[in-house]
């Protein structure tokens, strides 16, 4: 079955309305259903195509029998070489050969896993811009879609190229996750009769990527989802971690480290502080990041009033995360316990508000403020001595139209209304006045509320909290 990916798809058909031909590069990590988003584009429009699909660790020779025999099966044996092939460029002359033979206004030419076609000193990439330099660009009928879950390959051998493909690529689709409107979409085309907790619950775990969620069985509970992709030696997930960033990063040792690092901390870290921790160089480390973050794996927010302006780093991916606290030592007797736990229990209120972090938008709008221009900050403030108290806001949505307008996102996950007590609404109250006194009493704060079932309107609630944002109402948008 297929959902979503509007924007996706609408960013394809364009390539349809253009006078000339297009290079389109798609990327995004394994398993988010960039090759079901492409085969669904062509099906929808009634293309003709071919795709010929990369395999990893196959030899030069494995590679180019492949696409020989798949440009004869497509143009029905009427395409075929006279001797066996073993350049890449006599294999490309064939592929040229066969878009001759086609006449269609648009033909799609589809290059799945784009980097494992690409062996060592094969020469494939530089017969590859030969085709697409001095055959593709002469001529107007032809979408050539390159693929490819190697982040690395794919940003620093493709998009930033600055040899033969440099500014080459007509189009870039850097594909994401699912969000939970997509996610729940998902859900009820399979036939699960989830509840928006449970959607959510769901989300906490695996977060949108396409093929976890098309994974479950809706005969079984969310519970027991979980407790069988993630800890029954069948599952789907039980080896996905150790597995997941090998496939996409080359030197993936330094990812797999930043990850660690990350999803064991919710508030972040700066660039310097984790090049530190992890014992690597800046330059390493940033390269790192940027792709981390490119993948969808990590997102950075400034601090708040800062000259220097460091970004703070924080994993959003949902399953690092739980892999991290849960699965990671294998020791776990029965998740059904532990999904009723306390433990659990403090450890999901974190992992909401990372949500909330990666729905921003969506509460933007469900405030009526996503048309305004607007950052999302960091801030902290670290007591100098003893006598002075510290605060920390960890989403601060700072709109920058000039209103000094400044909201301060609370996040609650809770399975009843969130009451405000008196000590919680005395360190509000903290907070605020510290905000306001290092930054001079500047802007106008609101307090805004995400929970899932809303805020108990007690005296306090009255006294502090400008407007609440109920996350069934985002789920459902």
């Amino acid at each position: 079955m297929f959902v979503a990916r509007e924007e996706e798809l609408n960013i394809l058909k364009n390539q349809l309305k253009l006078k000339s031909s297009s290079l389109v590069a798609v990327y995004g990590r394994r398993r988010i259903g960039k090759t079901e988003t492409i085969r669904y584009f062509i099906k929808e429009n009634n293309l003709t195509s071919i795709e010929i699909t990369g395999v990893y660790g196959a030899t030069k020779k494995t590679q180019i029998d492949a696409i020989v025999r798949k440009i004869s099966r497509a143009s029905r044996n009427k395409i075929k070489p006279q001797e066996k092939i073993k350049e890449w460029s006599e294999a490309f002359y064939l592929l040229e050969d066969y878009c001759d033979s086609i006449n269609d206004k648009k033909k799609i030419i589809f290059l799945d896993e784009f980097p494992w076609l690409d062996t060592q000193k094969s020469g494939f990439l530089s017969a590859f811009s030969f085709f697409w330099n001095d055959f593709c660009t002469r001529r107007d009928d032809i979408i050539l879609i390159i693929c490819g879950s190697a982040a690395s390959y794919m940003i620093n051998k493709v998009i930033k190229n600055n040899k033969t493909l440099h500014n080459r690529v007509t189009q870039k689709l850097n594909m994401q996750q699912f969000d939970l409107t997509a996610t729940k979409k998902l859900l009820v085309a399979k036939g699960c009769r989830y509840s928006v907790k449970s959607i959510l619950d769901t989300y906490i775990v695996l977060g949108g990527v396409a093929k976890y969620i098309n994974d479950l069985d809706c005969s079984k509970t969310q519970v027991e989802n979980i407790d069988y992709s993630c800890f029954n030696k069948n599952g789907l997930l039980v080896t996905e971690y150790q597995e997941l960033y090998e496939s996409l990063f080359k030197n993936s040792h330094w990812h797999y480290k930043v990850m660690n690092l990350l999803s064991n901390r919710w508030s972040g870290y700066i660039q310097k502080d984790i090049a530190k921790l992890i014992n690597s160089s800046a330059s390493v480390t940033k390269d790192v990041l940027e792709e981390l973050e490119l993948s969808g794996f990590i997102s950075s927010v400034t601090k708040f009033n800062q000259i220097k302006r460091d970004k703070i780093y924080r994993a959003t991916d949902c399953f690092s995360y739980f892999y991290n606290k849960w699965m990671k030592d294998g020791k776990l007797s029965s998740w059904k316990n532990i999904a009723t736990s306390q433990q659990y229990k403090v450890w999901s209120g974190f992992a909401f508000e990372n949500i909330c972090h990666m729905h921003i938008e969506d509460i933007k709008k469900s405030l009526g403020t996503n048309g305004v221009d607007s950052q999302t900050h960091y801030w902290q403030y670290t007591p100098k001595n003893k006598d002075e108290k510290g605060a920390q806001i960890d989403m601060l949505i700072e709109y920058t139209n000039k209103s000094r307008q400044i909201d301060i996102i609370e996040c609650k996950y809770y399975n009843d209304k969130f009451v405000i007590t008196k000590a919680y609404y005395e360190e509000l109250k903290s907070k605020i006045n510290i905000f306001n006194e290092k930054t001079n009493f500047r802007y106008d704060i609101r307090i805004i509320f995400v929970t899932m079932y809303g805020v108990e309107e007690n005296e306090y609630y009255n006294e502090i909290v400008q407007k609440q944002v109920l996350f069934s109402n985002i789920i459902n948008l």
